[in-house]
This record gives C-alpha cells, sequence and structure tokens, in this order.
C-alpha cells in the first residue's frame, strides 16, 4: 500500500511540475474554478431527433437562443474515412444573462455560450451531458447576476430531462 502510495505521489509531483513548467514558458495563467458536468441518459423508445428537437423546443420555452450545433461526428467521419458515434453539441444563449455574468467576471465567458451535448456512446446508447457552473462560483456575483445565471443553469437542467425523456 505504501508503494502504491509512493508512485501516485510521485507521479502527481511529475505531472504538478510539467503543468508548472509549461505554465512560466508559455505565460498561461491557469485559474482553478469548480464546475460539475451532468449527465442523464436518454430513455429507451426516444430517438436521437427526438432528443434533438425536444432539447430545442424546451430551450425556446426558456427564451434561451439557440446559437448553433457543431456535429463532431462528421468531422470525425471526414477524418477518419469511417463511421463515427453521433454526437452533437449544441449552443444556446441568454444574452442580458451573459452581459451580467461578464461584468462581474470576464472569465465567465469560459463558460459561454451554454452547451449541451447528445451522444451516442461505444454501446450505443444514448446521452444528454453540459458542463454546469458550481454553484460556489456564483456566491460572490452580485444578487441579480447570482439569480440569473442560475435561472439559466435551472433551465439547461430541464432541458436536459426533457430531452432525455423526448418530451414536446
Amino acid at each position: 500500500m505504501n508503494q502504491l502510495r509512493f508512485v501516485f505521489a510521485l507521479l502527481l509531483s511529475l505531472f504538478l511540475q510539467t503543468s508548472m513548467a509549461a505554465t512560466d514558458a508559455q505565460g498561461i495563467d491557469y485559474v482553478d474554478v469548480g464546475l460539475q458536468i451532468a449527465r442523464i441518459p436518454v430513455q429507451s423508445g426516444v430517438s436521437f431527433d427526438d432528443a434533438v428537437e425536444s432539447l430545442k423546443l424546451r430551450a425556446n420555452q426558456h427564451n434561451l437562443k439557440f446559437a448553433g450545433v457543431s456535429k463532431v461526428y462528421k468531422e470525425i467521419e471526414s477524418l477518419t474515412g469511417k463511421p463515427a458515434k453521433r454526437t452533437e453539441i449544441f449552443s444556446f444563449c441568454d444574452g442580458l444573462t451573459a452581459n451580467k455574468m461578464l461584468n462581474a467576471d470576464p472569465l465567465m465567458v469560459a463558460f459561454m455560450p451554454c452547451r449541451i451535448s447528445i451522444l451516442e456512446d461505444a454501446k450505443g446508447k444514448l446521452w444528454v451531458i453540459s458542463m454546469m457552473i458550481d454553484l460556489k462560483m456564483l456566491k460572490d456575483m452580485p444578487e441579480d447576476t447570482r439569480k440569473s445565471a442560475e435561472s439559466v443553469m435551472a433551465s439547461m437542467k430541464d432541458m436536459m430531462v426533457a430531452a432525455s425523456k423526448g418530451d414536446l
């Protein structure tokens, strides 16, 4: 057990030294932020296209603007010449909330636009996945900004659930 701890500590120290050296050499400043990855399986009988339609319709109900889609699987197929599991990344935006968040902390741009992915895994199972800002990260923001951001995140969760169920 002690050997395992030693090996882990050694690997961790090597990793940290490598990342620090890359940071220093390139002049990149890294900020550790709290985030979460939310995922929900798509229910049996709900097609990929039904999940997409449900996601977009629910976004519209929450006044989140559909800002575009990246069909990652098509790029993979183009590069490899082989079929790929379907993976699409959908972008949504609430411009007023985005403005509030950027005014409060320009680093919030890293979370914009809001992205929700629908993908087929290696076993053929469909998933709805999104990165979520940890609520602790929002605690120091002005109350109006925090409430707006929390509302958008609640909308995203609702959109994910709707997509997973094929709810229209």
